[in-house]
This record gives C-alpha cells, sequence and structure tokens, in this order.
C-alpha cells in the first residue's frame, strides 16, 4: 500500500517594504519546489511581519494561529520561504507540532532526489553535511563520565553532540578529497575531447527549458517538466551547418560542430553549501568558450531570473566583461506561449535576444548562426545588459 502524500503548509515573511505581488510570485515558486519534492501543498500564507522573531522567525502568535487553522486538514509539514537558523527550526517544529523546513532544506532534498551519477551524490551529501552541522541539537549524556564529590577526579565526558559533529566533520573531509579526485577526472575527461571543438555551456533559471535547447541543437536529451531535473552535466556534440557563402564562394565546405553542455540550473538564494559543492559541475559553465543563457519568456517574473542568472554567473567567476569575458546569447525560449504585442515588447526590452521555442525548432537556426560566428575567437563588443551587471548600491 502506497504512503499517503505528505501535505504542507507554505509561508513567507512580508516586510513592510515587499510588495504582495512578489510575495505571492516567491509562495508560487515555493510550491513549485514542494511538488517537486512530492509534497502536496494544503495553503499558502504571506506573514506580515516589520521586524525578524530571534526564536520563531516569524511571530509565535502568527504561527499558532496557523497550526490550529490547518490542524484539521491533515497538513504535517511547514516550509519556510526563508533560511532557518538550527534553534529556529526547533521553536517553530515544538510550537506547531509540525515537521519545519526551510528553504534550503527543501531545495537540497530535491537534490538528493535527484542525484543519480557518483559526482552528483557526493556533491549533495557534501552540502548536506555543511548545511546540517551548525544545526545539530541536543546532547545525550549516557556517554558522560559519572563524577562528583570530594576527591573524585574527571568531569563530563564526550557528549553525543560532540561525536556526531567530529563524525560529520570526518565525513566532509572524505567528500571533499572524494571530490577533488573527481574534478581532477573531468579535467582529463576536458582534456581529452576532440581539439579544436568549441565548448558552450547551457546556464539559466531552473525548468526554462535548457534540456530542451539541447535536445534540438544536438537531437540528444530527455527533457523533463521539473524544477531542478538536470543535476548532471550533460556534454553533446551540436551540428552547425556549414559557414560557406556559394556567391563569393568564400568559408569551408567542411560542416561546423560544437560541444554543448547542459548543466544544472540556477534558483532564487541558491544555497552557498550548493554552489561550493558543485564547484567542479559549474566548472563547466566557467571553462566554456561561451555561454547560451537560456531563460522562459512566458514567465512573469523573467527580469528577476535574469538577475539572479546574472548575480550566480558573477558568483561562480564568470565576469560579463573584460579580457576573460565569454560571449554570451540570450535565449528567450518558449515564446510560442505569447502574442505579437508580448514578443514586440520583449524584442524593445532585449533587443540582442534570440527569440526560440526549442520544442518546434524556433530560432534554433539563429542560435546555429551565431554559434558559427563567435565560436571560437574574441567576443565582439556589445552593450551589456542590466541583468548582467551587479547592482550597485543606492548613494
Amino acid at each position: 500500500m502506497a504512503e499517503p502524500t505528505p501535505r504542507c503548509l507554505l509561508i513567507a515573511r512580508q516586510a513592510p517594504g515587499d510588495r504582495d505581488d512578489l510575495t505571492q510570485d516567491h509562495l508560487l515558486e515555493l510550491a513549485e519546489l514542494a511538488r517537486s519534492c512530492g509534497f502536496e501543498v494544503q495553503a499558502r500564507r504571506a506573514l506580515k511581519r516589520a521586524e525578524i522573531a530571534s526564536k520563531t522567525f516569524y511571530g509565535s502568535g502568527q504561527l499558532t494561529a496557523l497550526a490550529e487553522e490547518v490542524a484539521r486538514q491533515g497538513v504535517t509539514h511547514l516550509i519556510c520561504d526563508d533560511e532557518l537558523r538550527g534553534s529556529q527550526v526547533n521553536a517553530i517544529e515544538k510550537l506547531t507540532g509540525l515537521i519545519c523546513l526551510d528553504r534550503t532544506g527543501l531545495i537540497l532534498s530535491i537534490f538528493e532526489q535527484r542525484a543519480q551519477s557518483r559526482e552528483a551524490k557526493a556533491q549533495v551529501e557534501l552540502a548536506r553535511c555543511e548545511y546540517e552541522l551548525p544545526r545539530l541539537k541536543g546532547a545525550w549524556t549516557h556517554l558522560e563520565r559519572q563524577g562528583g564529590g570530594v576527591g573524585l577526579r574527571g568531569g563530563p565526558g564526550e557528549t553525543q553532540i560532540e561525536v556526531d559533529r567530529r563524525m560529520i566533520r570526518t565525513r566532509i573531509s572524505q567528500l571533499k578529497r572524494e571530490l577533488t579526485h573527481l574534478e581532477q577526472v573531468r579535467e582529463t575527461q576536458r582534456l581529452g575531447r576532440p581539439k579544436g571543438l568549441p565548448r558552450v555551456a547551457l546556464v539559466g533559471y531552473t525548468n526554462a527549458g535548457k534540456t530542451s535547447l539541447l535536445k534540438a541543437l544536438t537531437g540528444e536529451g530527455e527533457p523533463k517538466d521539473l524544477l531542478f531535473a538536470t543535476l548532471d552535466t550533460t556534454t553533446r556534440k551540436a551540428w552547425l551547418g556549414q559557414d560557406f557563402d556559394p556567391e563569393t564562394g568564400e568559408g569551408a565546405l567542411e560542416p561546423m560542430h560544437c560541444l554543448v553542455a547542459d548543466t544544472v540550473g540556477f534558483i532564487r538564494k541558491l544555497p552557498h553549501q550548493l554552489v561550493a559543492a558543485f564547484r567542479s559541475t559549474l566548472g563547466e559553465v566557467r571553462t566554456a568558450d561561451a555561454l547560451l543563457v537560456v531563460a522562459d519568456a512566458a514567465h512573469p517574473d523573467l527580469e528577476d531570473h535574469l538577475k539572479v542568472v546574472g548575480a550566480t554567473l558573477r558568483e561562480i567567476g564568470c565576469e560579463p566583461e573584460g579580457v576573460e569575458a565569454q560571449p554570451r546569447l540570450l535565449v528567450l525560449n518558449q515564446v510560442d506561449r505569447l502574442h505579437r504585442p508580448q514578443k514586440l515588447d520583449l524584442k524593445r526590452r532585449h533587443p540582442g535576444a534570440v527569440q526560440a521555442c526549442a520544442t518546434e525548432g524556433l530560432g534554433v537556426d539563429e542560435i546555429r548562426l551565431w554559434l558559427r560566428e563567435l565560436v571560437p575567437g574574441p567576443p565582439r563588443p556589445r552593450a551589456l545588459e542590466d541583468w548582467e551587471l551587479p547592482e550597485t548600491a543606492p548613494s
């Protein structure tokens, strides 16, 4: 008999200056994450609070009222859109009687379900260990040496929490050594690839259609309508056509090719533990000759998604300008879901982007032409868009 799907309540803190629609969009994204992890979303709530409560983050009054509201609905989990301290998670669980997950813990759970290869499993386990280490709770006393009284030597022995911390630190060291070895193997594989073939990395917000574009360019890939469906980097050879002009006779008849790598998707508040753990995987992005930045053109938060992608690329070492800046092409995918006025507005906001639909092959020829012209070779001067630049602090 199959176990029933666990039901969850989603909450997010809304500060006085936060827009209602933006908070609701964040809750919708959290709902997609929860469904991807196997939860049934029972309700979503935005908790308006001017200041963060040190003990429970959201305040005991609102949490108690919510717990009473969902008590009869079979809700077992409370999922928060913020990153909480271990003490805050414990306090919320005691107050509500629900199992509490913060955003980082939820994303880690999804990665644990999706990891298939040895490298991906080790990367996710490392991220989990580094996440859990400062959140260990409780201290068992059965390992303490009994002491006390005049003339008796010795005090409390090693508590269980100290043993757990030591075991996790040991495991972290083992995983880092293993990942260092796997990174060397990956580098050897890079060096063993055919010389002269340019390498292109597909990057973008999760579930924007990167794998669909990989399939359109190379004929291989298994697209899935899931968040973080791709954790293991997949590299395939793509045919780019001939760079030959029959009128002038210039160019070569030999068809051109490149290597296209599908990489893990980015997301708002991507846990720093995962960014650090997936260092070798994201190395495919840093060392690529060019980047295809894929975005869901029909998503209402398109501009915010692009800013997240730009910030994450800078975090992993891909600067938008400078001597070593990689050529970038913005691919606005899924334009088949837009009307003509919306497409014209996109063209005005992102004039250098390719409007595409990977599943129908729309825009793929334009992408191939860009790759033939730009890769390999130095990037052409271009005007950077707002999403690529770091945000400037208000004066």
